[in-house]
């Protein structure tokens, strides 16, 4: 009878294993023959992400060897502290893929889970004391039901339920879904708007090139709704995705109107399913348009007709998600700790969001109104300290350069930079807000900051002849303090360049 093997590995051996064909091979017919499966836990996707990550991310890995077969797989990741050394005292600990995977589970033989997992959980509490080990999306109810007969990993688990909405193309409320006049009615006036193209992606180099321009947007939208720039946080995002699609794991689709994008979707891919959990982003020049819901619309016809089974809409309680959804099933959250007080903390959060719910209330939108509240008590106490303490402004005028302003770049606005000013959180909700409506701006940056930027609104005159017309919003316009000295040729310039807009807009 073949003795089985656990083995417990961390860092760069992980990474090892990896490159090992044969172990590859092994892990492939695991995840093969595995019915709990995602295409998160696929050799590819766990390769990739340690090997973009591993700068970020320690890999953890504990795997089952009986003879010639793997028996079972859990990998897992924990971030290193600045110095590139991880901590070992209560660690957060992570399902391989962290937030770029939307499901984090395990590979084990059917039969082989009540054995194995303890031990996995095991083997990590016993080298990460105190640690949480926390499974982001968990996608099947059959994952846990090794839980019920082990007492002793129960009493350490904290088990949330998360409500997940499907379009499944078999179901026979789809067509119903498909035919909802909100959808048709965004449909038919994006359809009047101008020549429309849905445009899958298949070729690298053409999503390298689309990527770098919609990730502008997301991290645009990204920063006016949550303070957050992903390019910056997440810089290794971008390479992770390229190694992905060279893998035929994404699934890209970009919404045009006249060749402009304006909209993208990069899901996850597996034979029937696609995940929308990739990347979701749209041009705020076209928001009248609603151009992410008329992507959705139409890219859940166009699954339907390349043979997917399930779109994905993925967990997170929104109400677009709901509205386009067959129906629902549940996923769960997973948070295993032997720390009784981080347990409590995790199971009054989940009570609380049973509530926050049961109310209509997103725990996401909760959560980012007390953001917002912590955002604005300390803008309002650096105003009273730069009030107490004035910072001097070394105003400049010939280092800055000529004046060379561009016409509705996003990029100049994610720029912006000025700490006797705004913060940059309320810049940039007031900037997408003022181009959701409409309005276009000039803007001016060295390189590093954003110097000025200049709000028109453009307009239809009464007659043909006539055309369009730029009006001047000089309130809304803003100049940085280092070249406040030169508004006077900053807003002359501006006024100048104003009779050309209203003929290219």
């Amino acid at each position: 009878m073949n003795k089985e093997e656990i083995r417990f590995l961390e860092g760069d051996s992980v990474c090892q294993l990896l490159k090992d064909s044969e172990f590859m091979g092994k892990l492939n017919a695991l995840y093969q023959e595995s019915k709990n499966k995602t295409i998160f836990q696929s050799p590819g996707f766990i390769k990739s992400w340690y090997l973009t990550k591993i700068l970020e991310f320690s890999p953890i890995a504990v795997i089952s060897l009986s003879a010639n077969r793997l028996e079972g797989a859990v990998f897992f990741a924990v971030k290193r502290e600045r110095s590139g050394k991880v901590k070992k005292y209560k660690a957060k600990i992570v399902g391989v893929g962290e937030y770029d995977a939307e499901y984090q589970t395990w590979l084990v033989r059917e039969g082989k889970e009540k054995e194995f997992l303890p031990k996995v959980f095991d083997l990590i509490s016993n080298t990460y004391p105190k640690c949480k080990m926390v499974f982001r999306f968990i996608p099947y109810p059959e994952c846990l039901s090794w839980l019920d007969e082990n007492q002793y990993w129960k009493k350490s688990s904290v088990v949330q339920a998360c409500r997940r909405p499907l379009m499944q193309m078999s179901h026979p409320d789809l067509n119903a879904v498909f035919k909802k006049k909100r959808f048709k009615a965004k449909y038919n006036r994006f359809n009047r708007a101008g020549k429309m193209e849905l445009e899958e992606i298949t070729e690298l180099n053409r999503f390298k090139e689309v990527f770098d321009e919609v990730m502008v947007l997301y991290d645009f939208r990204q920063g006016s709704l949550f303070n957050k720039t992903p390019t910056k946080s997440n810089p290794l995002r971008g390479p992770l995705f390229f190694s992905l699609f060279e893998q035929n794991m994404l699934h890209v689709t970009v919404l045009k109107l006249d060749e402009d994008i304006t909209s993208c979707i990069i899901g996850m891919k597996s034979e029937k399913w696609m995940h929308l959990s990739g990347l979701i982003t749209y041009s705020p020049f076209y928001s009248k348009l609603s151009p992410g819901m008329v992507h959705l619309f139409i890219l859940g016809k166009y699954l339907k007709n390349q043979g997917y089974e399930y779109f994905d809409l993925t967990p997170g309680d929104d109400g677009y998600k709901e509205r386009m959804a067959t129906n629902t099933d549940d996923v769960y959250e997973l948070t295993v700790c032997k720390d009784t007080v981080f347990k409590s903390k995790r199971q009054l959060r989940k009570k609380f969001h049973r509530l926050l719910l049961s109310n209509g209330i997103r725990p996401m939108t909760f959560n980012l109104e007390i953001q917002r509240s912590k955002h604005f008590i300390q803008k309002k106490l650096n105003q009273i300290k730069n009030k107490i303490f004035p910072t001097k402004n070394n105003s400049f005028s010939n280092t800055a350069g000529p004046i060379e302003f561009e016409k509705n770049n996003i990029k100049h606005l994610l720029a912006y930079n000025d700490p006797l000013g705004t913060s940059r959180w309320d810049f940039l909700s007031f900037a997408f807000n003022k181009v959701e409506s409409g309005e276009t701006f000039l803007s001016w940056t060295d390189d590093k900051r954003l110097l000025a930027c200049i709000w028109f609104t453009v307009s239809s005159n009464q007659t043909e002849e006539e055309g369009q017309s730029a009006t001047f919003l000089q309130t809304d316009s803003y100049i940085h303090p280092k070249v406040l000295i030169r508004k006077e040729e900053i807003t002359k310039l501006a006024r100048s360049i104003l009779p050309t807009l209203g003929h290219d807009t």
